[in-house]
């Protein structure tokens, strides 16, 4: 049996966002994918998504694109 290592979340608003962090959590590599480049760009300097879920730090392993 495998095991999953990667996920990709098509969408980085609250929810997607938020299952994002909850999968690299759980120790997933996160690819992450952003409609708007200041929402993917905020995600991968700052780690956080202020626009979508604001308030939330993001493990830095959350990568937006």
């Amino acid at each position: 049996m495998s095991t999953i290592r990667t996920i990709g979340v098509v969408g980085a608003g609250a929810w997607g966002t938020a299952l994002a962090q909850t999968a690299r959590l759980a120790g997933r590599n996160v690819a992450l994918w952003a409609r708007e480049a200041e929402v993917a760009d905020e995600i991968n300097s700052a780690h956080r998504n202020s626009i979508f879920l604001p308030g939330v730090p993001l493990d830095p392993g959350v990568v937006a694109t």
